[in-house]
């Protein structure tokens, strides 16, 4: 067993993991990224899965100089046209509301993520330990990490420990015991459409009897599709053939997205709401996936995982130059980012718990919710600062564009 000594070992080089790296890369401190994937993985990564990120999220790319080698790989979002099947009434929130050229940007995973690994790989202050499974941690004033790689045990400390993947729930879970979890009893669909409708900068947030449909546009006529329902017509949907599925869509959605010609890369999976209220304990920390799962409604984990990265990294920084210990540092992130994420649960969980089924009660308030929307740009812009994460991270931002 070899001993070594790290400021930061991060279990976890998903989107949030390698974030987190790439604002801490150049810097003095010393860290390592402990991965379970082979290095190959990153050259040949091969996911259908979309993404979309906030205004804040390019604020922070660029802030990092990474926003050139993304945007590249972006469609717009310029409004989110939302409204319920079989009632009156809809609205439109549109970037221009709060003087903004796009409300988000649309961009295929592994794009992301391969952009993300390129700009870390070789980087001195980090070291990455590649198909490796952490398989127990010891506490104390030096966290003792000890792992797998390549079939070998290794043991090695750090000041600190950040745990920034759901995929490491078990030892997550021993050390962080209070943990809020509700099942929704849905299952996200998700497809890709093709339509006869090019070149849209509208995303479409359709709310069913069934559930919340939500089309959001791509390039050249594909769209990413999540419909989010319950478990029986979720798998009622996966199991109609091609041709019906085109119709069971078209039908939902009218003729928003143009006719629907194709549907391709279906995929099911659970709906769960996760979060652990305290994501510190002295000097070991969870980020993203690790500390929040949301319901996907507002498209908002990913964004809300980046802000949580740039928040602990400026922290770090500061900390680090003015010889904190970690847990001091931990705290007083916890301490900036509790209220964001409490608020962001809540709202998402509120949504996704609200919308579904079919009454007339609801349906009045949502009608009269849409016309109130429609004609208070002032309640417009709100919703807009929600899904941007503007409401809760103003200093942040303030930081960022200085």
């Amino acid at each position: 067993m070899s001993k070594e000594k790290y400021n930061i070992v991060i279990i976890g080089a998903g989107l949030t993991g390698l974030a987190f790296c790439n604002l801490l890369k150049k810097s003095d401190i010393k860290i390592k990224l402990i991965d379970n994937n082979p290095e190959s993985f990153y050259k040949n990564i091969m996911t259908d899965r979309y993404i979309v990120l906030s205004n804040t999220s390019r604020l922070i790319l660029e802030s990092i100089d990474l926003w050139e080698q993304v945007s590249k790989y972006c469609t717009k979002i310029k409004n989110i046209h939302i409204s319920k099947k079989n009632i009156f009434g809809s609205t439109l929130v549109k970037s221009r509301d709060e003087n903004l050229g796009s409300l988000g940007y649309q961009i295929p995973i592994q794009e992301l993520i391969r952009i993300f690994y390129e700009n870390i790989k070789g980087e001195n202050n980090i070291e990455i330990s590649h198909e490796s499974d952490v398989t127990a941690i010891e506490s104390g004033d030096n966290v003792k990490i000890s792992f797998s790689h390549k079939s070998v045990m290794r043991e090695i400390t750090a000041n600190s420990v950040i745990f920034s993947t759901g995929a490491a729930d078990n030892l997550v879970d021993s050390i962080f015991t209070e943990k809020i979890q509700k099942d929704y009893q849905q299952n996200a669909f998700t497809c890709e459409i093709v339509s006869d409708k090019y070149n849209c900068e509208t995303a479409f947030e359709r709310f069913t009897n069934l559930g919340i449909l939500g089309v959001i546009p791509r390039k050249e006529g594909n769209w990413t599709l999540i419909y989010s329902t319950n478990k029986e017509e979720s798998e009622f949907i996966y199991n109609l053939d091609n041709k019906k599925v085109v119709n069971y869509f078209q039908k939902l959605l009218g003729e928003k997205c143009g006719k629907i010609r194709e549907v391709n890369n279906i995929n099911i999976y659970p709906l769960k709401m996760k979060y652990h209220k305290s994501f510190t304990k002295n000097n070991i920390c969870l980020l993203g996936d690790a500390a929040h799962t949301l319901h996907p409604i507002a498209a908002q984990s990913f964004n809300l995982s980046l802000r949580d990265c740039a928040y602990l990294t400026t922290i770090i920084k500061e900390g680090i130059i003015n010889n904190r210990k970690f847990s001091k540092i931990f705290e007083e992130y916890h301490f900036k980012r509790i209220k964001e994420v409490e608020r962001l649960v809540k709202f998402t969980d509120t949504l996704a718990s609200f919308i579904h089924g079919d009454s007339t009660f609801k349906n009045n308030i949502i009608s009269l919710s849409f016309l109130i929307m429609d004609t208070n740009k002032k309640l417009r812009v709100n919703i807009i600062r929600y899904l941007l994460g503007i409401n809760f991270s103003q200093s942040l931002i303030s930081n960022l564009k200085e």
